[in-house]
């Protein structure tokens, strides 16, 4: 096959510390394995790149996202019975606010209120055995401008390089259990269902909350709200230390929000440096938000945490 002469890639930051959008790959086609390793380096220093209008579909998102990684699949997270709206594609999970047929999610319904954890910032996959690397979203149809729907990053390779250094040591040996279950309890406090589920009495991933992240060889504090108990420690006691460093994490000055602009719009993120969440609005029970995600397993040292290795996932009923 003939060499395919690529231009460099450019780079506009969005945020002082981290986050860029990235100029130069062409989408329609394969792109270039020397613009794929640029793209792995451009993460490695900005932890979160977006692209305006890609243009991909399903499959070429796919075939993309493969290139950077073992990519997850969706089927062990979805009960069984329940279809896939992106069939064949089970690479690809659903984090619209659409229903397995295609209609808006009525937000009295169980699944909207299951979805409210994606508003916490959080890092994918920390809750299961073997996190989440990668995770490549697009817009498939995004809401109206105006009506809300971004997508929030906060640094948190800087927020631990702020820590005061009494911090940094009292935490430096902690592991902590991440809950899928305890997430979405916080964000929906009065969903009967969530209150009947008790995040003990289910898997909990076991990471170390403090890391280094290999690609750039920097610090990471690993953080997100799935964070539960800090080994050693009490519930009561973890929390409030937890909740104490989620708010450092997420202060302005290591956050901001990327607008999804067009059809095709995507974002990469680096679920070991950064936490994002999805921010709400108006357009919740009004308009559609399609997105669509991929997710490329961790492959650092520390994918796999203090886990055993094990297909397992924590997955939604």
């Amino acid at each position: 096959m003939a060499h395919v002469q690529t231009s460099p890639l450019t780079f506009k930051p969005l945020h002082p510390t981290f986050g860029a959008e990235c100029y130069g790959i062409d989408f329609s086609r394969p792109v270039p394995e020397d613009q794929v390793a640029d793209v792995r380096s451009a993460l490695a220093q900005y932890g979160v790149l977006v692209f305006r209008q890609a243009q991909l579909d399903d499959a070429r998102h796919v075939a993309f996202a493969h290139q950077l990684g073992e990519l997850d699949d969706s089927t062990p997270y979805i009960k069984a019975g329940r279809k896939h709206r992106l069939a064949p594609y089970t690479e690809l999970f659903d984090v619209s606010n659409l229903d397995d047929d295609g209609n808006l999610v009525s937000t009295d319904s169980l699944r909207y209120q299951l979805g409210l954890g994606n508003g916490l910032f959080h890092a994918d996959s920390a809750f299961n055995p073997r996190r989440a690397g990668y995770s490549i979203l697009r817009a498939h149809e995004p809401p109206p401008k105006g009506t809300g729907g971004a997508t929030a990053f906060a640094d948190t390779r800087t927020a631990y390089n702020d820590l005061d250094s009494e911090t940094k040591q009292r935490i430096q040996d902690y592991v902590v259990n991440h809950s899928l279950w305890h997430s979405r309890r916080l964000a929906a406090p009065d969903c009967n269902f969530l209150k009947g589920m008790v995040p003990k009495e289910h898997f909990m991933g076991r990471h170390r909350l403090v890391q280094l992240h290999e690609p750039s060889g920097r610090t990471n504090l690993y953080i997100a709200h799935h964070a539960h108990r800090i080994e050693g420690m009490s519930i009561e006691e973890s929390q409030v230390l937890i909740k104490e460093l989620l708010r450092f994490a997420s202060q302005e000055k290591y956050t901001f929000e990327v607008e999804w602009e067009n059809n095709g719009d995507i974002i990469i993120w680096d679920n070991t440096c950064v936490m994002h969440k999805a921010c709400r609005g108006s357009f919740e029970g009004k308009y559609v938000r399609d997105m669509r995600r991929a997710t490329v397993h961790d492959s650092s040292s520390t994918a796999w945490g203090l886990n055993e290795r094990t297909g397992f996932r924590a997955g939604m009923p």
